[in-house]
């Protein structure tokens, strides 16, 4: 079985190609061993990390889960971001909330959009 998929870990947006070869999963395509991780995870269908926006005033500054959470979950983590508000610019890899919707994971500022 194969899997298209496009990472969103990093700026790259790298197109991976996943498949699984009895107990083994192969990716290729990315281009960081992030990709590598994402790709395994979004196959296997368990656990995604999950990306958004967060107002700073009229600006929006992006911001993903520290660690890939339930796919269940997803829906709960976005809404739990649409309430997050900031007040001043943050750099990047700054913790937002601690524990977002109590699925382990941090909200934190992504490094670019």
């Amino acid at each position: 079985m194969q899997k298209e998929i496009i990472c969103t870990e990093c700026a790259n947006r790298c197109h991976l190609l996943v498949e699984q070869q009895g107990d083994e999963i192969i990716v290729k395509g990315n281009r960081c061993p992030r990709g590598l991780k994402s790709g395994r995870e979004e196959f296997l269908g368990e656990r995604v990390i999950v990306h958004g926006f967060v107002r700073c005033g009229e600006d929006k500054i992006p911001v993903q889960t520290s660690t890939a959470v339930a796919k269940g979950m997803v829906y709960k983590v976005t809404l739990a971001i649409k309430r997050v508000r900031v007040s001043e610019p943050v750099e990047a890899g700054t913790v937002l909330v601690e524990n977002i919707s109590s699925t382990g994971a941090d909200l934190i500022v992504s490094e670019g959009e």
